[in-house]
């Protein structure tokens, strides 16, 4: 029996006083800002180097080369978007809505930027082929790579600029260390004090009504799983308490 309710007190204290955690992905983003940045030089670097060393064997130049090494980039960032995506589903889960809300197109453009650059390159790689491999005058492979050298290097700036932006706005919500959204009343308060003035109610600008409509929208999906989450729980406490009657 003092099993069971030490598991109802934990229980009921982790909703009255939640701790803040913070939202360990600041290592991923650093590190997608080194691969962004290696991405650049090696767009450089490479090119010059392999065909230095190039002997007449080889089936492939640089030029491929770097078609392979910015597949290798986009599947790296295809794993840290799923890192990132976990641990921000972790962090709504946990009633941070205004922070899943702001991050939530941030966080995932980076990874959606790569893969239209592989479209690109993709369509890219096929107009080179088609009009440069029969010309004589745009045969040269250097020609080739430094069409690749424009879009993969303004593809990583960009992409370097929104990681830091996305790094920004995580440093100041774990310097917040605010309660999770669902126990603060200003942040309601704060919206509904805007589209209040002059005793009019319900005349909202179009950006308020998609950020009330969006941060409602958060708040039905965090009561529902957070109610599926009690459910689980009562039930096991249930089968607990109903197992050690049996055993008294």
């Amino acid at each position: 029996m003092s099993v069971q309710i030490s598991d109802e007190e934990d229980l009921i204290t982790s909703e009255q006083s939640p701790r803040f955690k913070k939202v360990p992905t600041l290592a991923a983003a650093i590190t997608q800002i080194v691969l962004s940045l290696a991405q650049i030089i090696l767009v450089f670097l490479l090119p010059s180097l392999y065909d230095k060393h190039a002997r007449e064997g080889r089936s492939f130049g640089s030029f491929s080369l770097l078609i392979y090494t910015h597949g290798a980039h986009w599947a790296a960032f295809l794993i840290i978007d799923q890192f990132l995506h976990h641990h921000h589903h972790k962090s709504r889960l946990q009633g941070y809505l205004e922070f899943y809300v702001r991050t939530k197109n941030i966080r995932r453009a980076p990874f959606y930027i790569l893969s239209v650059g592989n479209a690109v390159l993709m369509i890219v790689v096929m107009i080179l082929h088609d009009l440069c491999d029969s010309d004589k005058s745009c045969s040269h492979t250097f020609t080739k790579v430094d069409y690749l050298r424009g879009l993969i290097t303004l593809e990583s700036l960009v992409v370097i600029c929104l990681v830091v932006s996305y790094i920004l706005i995580l440093t100041d919500f774990h310097n917040k260390q605010l309660p999770p959204d669902v126990l603060r009343n200003d942040l309601n308060s704060s919206i509904m004090q805007n589209t209040s003035q002059d005793d009019v109610i319900g005349c909202l600008e179009p950006d308020q009504m998609v950020e009330v409509l969006e941060r409602q929208a958060e708040m039905i999906r965090y009561l529902h799983e957070h109610s599926e989450n009690l459910g689980r729980k009562i039930l096991v406490l249930t089968s607990q308490l109903s197992q050690k009657e049996r055993m008294a």
